[in-house]
């Protein structure tokens, strides 16, 4: 609920009935004059918001909003993956199934486990056929990620696939970033393929192997360095 537009909606109203004045208690006038916080600033509050969004045409064809889920203590761990495929749609939960058990051997590989980070996506519904998410919905979600970032305030990234380097790094393109170490103000950001993209190219393997020996070491060198 927007506290602020609930309270303007009320105080017109009474306008309009003619009353001229209301008694205040002091909470109300500290909540008038943002002496507290109210409660939309807040990383729940946003959830609520994020899982009621229809401002892209995804809402039409989603069955849930996947938030994401994990650790909200700030200065840890998160994920950010691409957009929720059909399992994730249907379960209403970021990386299940088969794309999941790999993400769990890929993160087992490097002694860490997933209930270590935040796992979030980039565009938080399904899109039709599992197309990639087109310019419109990818700029209706950026908001909510970086926000959510923002509350969470991760020390380190670990981003999976193609579409976070587009919020992330203005557009880049994964092959010229992937396994390079970026800095989002004071959060290490690290970019390799997504567990979906491995299934489908097993090619890749090898370099995205090497690509998270390089993501361990950082990691050492962020949370377990003296």
């Amino acid at each position: 609920m927007d506290v602020k537009a609930e309270i303007i909606k009320n105080l017109l109203y009474l306008k309009e009935i003619g009353l001229t004045s209301i008694p205040a208690s002091e909470a109300i006038k500290r909540l008038l004059q943002r002496e507290i916080s109210l409660e939309e600033d807040s990383l729940s509050a946003l959830k609520e918001k994020v899982i009621h969004c229809e401002k892209c045409s995804l809402h039409r064809v989603r069955k849930a909003v996947v938030w994401g889920e994990g650790p909200t203590e700030p200065e840890g761990l998160m994920i950010i993956s691409e957009y929720p495929d059909r399992d994730e749609d249907f379960y209403g939960k970021p990386f299940v199934k088969e794309v999941g058990n790999l993400l769990d051997r890929m993160l087992n590989a490097i002694n860490l486990k997933r209930e270590l980070f935040f796992i979030t996506h980039t565009v938080k519904c399904k899109t039709p056929g599992g197309r990639p998410p087109e310019p419109e919905e990818i700029e209706a979600c950026r908001p909510y990620l970086l926000k959510q970032i923002k509350y969470l305030r991760p020390k380190l990234i670990l981003a999976l696939g193609f579409t976070p380097p587009k919020v992330l790094l203005e557009g880049k393109a994964l092959t010229l970033v992937r396994g390079k170490v970026f800095t989002l103000k004071k959060t290490s950001l690290f970019f390799t393929y997504h567990p979906a993209y491995i299934l489908k190219n097993p090619g890749i393997k090898r370099v995205v192997w090497e690509d998270l020996q390089k993501f361990r070491k950082l990691y050492e060198e962020i949370f377990l360095s003296n």
